[in-house]
C-alpha cells in the first residue's frame, strides 16, 4: 500500500539515512518494494522497530538466571506481535489511546492522538499486516536474526507445561545503548521511541492473548479474512477524536 512505499522510500523512519555502523544500506540504494535492496531495507527497519519494543517491554531477569549478556527479558512472541501491530497501525494505536483518555482524562493522551492525525501517520506510517489464525501476523524471523547476529537479542523457547511453549527474548545492556546511540545519530528514529512508549501505555504488562482479544473487538480486524490485509480504521477514529474534542471542521 502507499503508506508502506512512502515510509521506506522517503525514509520516514530514518532507516535509509542510518550509516553502516547500524548495518543498514546507504541512502543511494533502491528501497522500492520490487528491488532486492528494498527487501533488505525492510528487514532492517523491522529489526529496529522490534528492538525498541523488546527493550521497552522487557523486565529484569531473575537474579539467579542473570548473566552479563542476558539481563532483561521480553516474554512472548504473541505479545511482541500484538504491540508491533499498534506501531504499524497508528490509527489502532490512536483508538486505544482514546480509550485511555476517556478513563483518565489525561490531556497528554489526547494531544498524542491529535499529533498522530496531524502528521498523517495512518497514511504514511502504516506498515500492513495480514490476519492469520492468531490475529495480525508477519514473519519476523529475519529481523530477529539481524538482532541476534549483532548480539542484541537472543530468543529462547520456554516450555510452560501442558504442551504449551513460549518464545522469550533476552537482552543485554548493549541493546538499550544501541538504541540511545541510534537516536543520537539519527534523530528521526525518535519517532519509534515515542510511539513504542505510547503503545506500552496501552499494553502495560498484559499478555499477548489479552492484547489480541482487545484487537479482535474491532469489527474491521475481526472480519478480515485469513490471509487478507487488515484494513485501516482511520476515518472512524478521526470521527471519534472530533466528537471528543468538539472539532468537526
Amino acid at each position: 500500500m502507499e503508506g508502506d512505499h512512502l515510509d521506506q522510500q522517503h525514509g520516514g523512519d530514518g532507516i535509509s539515512t542510518m550509516d553502516s555502523s547500524y548495518g543498514v544500506a546507504s541512502p543511494s540504494h533502491d528501497y522500492s518494494p520490487s528491488s532486492s535492496s528494498g527487501i533488505v531495507g525492510y528487514h532492517f527497519r523491522d529489526a529496529l522497530r522490534l528492538l525498541f519494543i523488546l527493550v521497552a517491554g522487557s523486565v529484569q531477569v531473575d537474579p539467579k538466571d542473570r548473566r552479563p549478556e542476558t539481563q532483561r527479558v521480553f516474554m512472548g512472541e504473541k505479545r511482541l506481535m500484538a504491540i508491533d501491530f499498534l506501531i504499524r497501525y497508528p490509527d489502532y494505536l490512536a483508538d486505544e489511546l482514546l480509550d485511555l483518555y476517556e478513563k483518565s482524562r489525561e490531556t497528554a493522551l489526547l494531544t498524542a492522538v491529535q499529533n498522530i492525525f496531524d502528521n498523517n501517520e495512518p497514511d504514511i506510517r502504516q506498515v500492513s499486516m495480514v490476519r492469520w489464525r492468531r490475529g495480525a501476523f508477519q514473519n519476523i524471523e529475519t529481523a530477529l536474526a539481524i538482532l541476534d547476529a549483532r548480539m542484541l537479542v537472543k530468543s529462547k523457547k520456554k516450555v510452560l507445561g501442558g504442551g504449551r511453549t513460549r518464545y522469550d527474548y533476552f537482552l543485554g545492556p548493549q541493546a538499550a545503548e544501541f538504541l540511545k546511540q541510534a537516536v543520537r545519530d539519527v534523530p528521526s528514529v525518535r519517532w519509534y521511541q515515542e510511539r513504542v512508549a505510547l503503545a506500552m501505555r496501552v499494553a502495560e504488562y498484559r499478555s499477548g492473548s489479552q492484547l489480541k482479544e482487545e484487537q479482535y473487538e474491532h469489527d474491521e480486524y475481526r472480519n478480515t479474512a485469513f490471509g487478507a490485509v487488515i484494513p485501516s480504521i482511520k476515518d472512524r477514529v478521526l470521527r471519534r477524536l472530533r466528537q471528543i474534542t468538539g472539532h468537526y471542521a
